[in-house]
């Protein structure tokens, strides 16, 4: 039986099964990989799943699988990832955890499974600095091929190997502008058709800087009194950016969302995007934004490769707002609808797709 007529089976493993970028990857490229392919895909998690993720990837085909969390129960993690690999016996592993993915792929190589992807979504983490080298030779140790969302996430992880860069694509007809998602948005929170919405989308957590969010909408405030801030997202600072809204007096200005399934009507609702990040790889909302025609302001700490619009900026953010408030203000809110092929899922799906096959087929000799 050759490649093409078997069922090719891929295990993903991934830290966590909520709204974050690396989710929202597997669940765009398995969900047309399982309508137009022979293959079988599985995702296994390790911490609570949002429950309409988890829904919705198995609508779509995915096999889904909870295991002890490693960092609390390493070596049940590992019996559990022993297990599920031994059982599925997959020709591939795709490890989405950045520096944690030797811990899949070591059990990956044990049992001889022929292609092992260690996958960097990140150009930068917050783990003990120490142990960061130690990690990436593990990581390449025991991978046989080496995959980032950009090159910064790839040249972080790998330094001078050689990696493939897989995009982070999405459904580009989901987030071009649209006039009635608009209006949707802003009257379902009262919102008048004149008001300024500065908006931003992410977990809240250290690495998105949303402090900084804040001290930027509070002084742009005090320029435009007619202005309101949509922060979407849930996470574990959530309690202290409350805190901090109300700190900085603006409680009555700021909409929070702590959480939507689908959040593309919401870029047609915003006039501005901000993302200041302290660090990312390559961020998915930076790119639905962009596909949204939003003026889209980016942390200088984001993959640069991100940019294919005329419509988005890379700002600093060690050196104060007053950058920001500029362009802020220098907007004019005019849309761009350029669209790029490389983020395009329907056509990056089938790049995946070949590249396990022709993947595979060198490592078993198999034409």
């Amino acid at each position: 039986m050759t490649l093409i007529d078997k069922k090719l089976k891929v295990m993903h493993f991934v830290s966590g099964f909520k709204n974050g970028g690396v989710e929202q990857v597997v669940l765009n490229y398995t969900s047309l990989l399982n309508k137009n392919y022979n293959i079988e895909e599985s995702v296994i998690y390790q911490h609570m799943a949002d429950p309409e993720k988890l829904r919705l990837s198995r609508q779509i085909g995915n096999r889904m699988y909870q295991i002890p969390f490693k960092k609390t129960h390493p070596i049940k993690n590992l019996y559990a990832t022993y297990n599920l690999i031994k059982k599925q016996k997959p020709d591939i592993v795709h490890a989405h955890m950045n520096l944690v993915n030797f811990f899949p792929l070591m059990v990956s190589k044990f049992l001889g499974v022929p292609v092992r992807i260690s996958h960097s979504h990140i150009a930068r983490d917050n783990v003990n600095s120490k142990l960061v080298p130690f990690f990436k030779k593990l990581n390449m140790f025991f991978a046989t091929d080496l995959m980032a969302c950009g090159e910064a996430a790839g040249k972080y992880m790998y330094g001078n190997k050689n990696f493939t860069i897989l995009y982070n694509a999405i459904d580009q007809s989901r987030y071009q502008f649209n006039k009635e998602y608009r209006k949707e948005i802003r009257q379902r929170y009262n919102i008048d058709k004149n008001t300024i919405i500065l908006g931003s989308i992410g977990r809240n957590v250290k690495q998105k800087n949303q402090k900084f969010l804040i001290d930027i909408f509070a002084n742009y405030l005090k320029i435009n009194s007619n202005s309101l801030l949509m922060l979407i997202g849930n996470g574990l600072l959530s309690d202290d950016l409350d805190e901090y809204i109300r700190q900085k007096s603006c409680t009555d200005k700021v909409i929070r969302i702590k959480q939507v399934l689908s959040t593309e009507k919401y870029y047609s609702a915003f006039d501005v995007f901000l993302l200041p990040s302290l660090y990312e790889g390559l961020p998915v909302v930076a790119i639905e934004a962009q596909e949204s025609g939003v003026t889209t302001l980016l942390s200088k700490n984001i993959d640069p490769t991100v940019m294919f619009t005329n419509n988005v900026k890379l700002l600093p953010v060690n050196m104060g707002v007053k950058c920001w408030l500029q362009d802020i203000r220098k907007s004019d809110r005019k849309r761009s609808d350029i669209i790029s092929d490389k983020y395009d899922i329907n056509i990056q799906y089938k790049h995946l797709y070949s590249y396990y096959v022709n993947t595979l087929r060198k490592k078993l000799g198999n034409v």
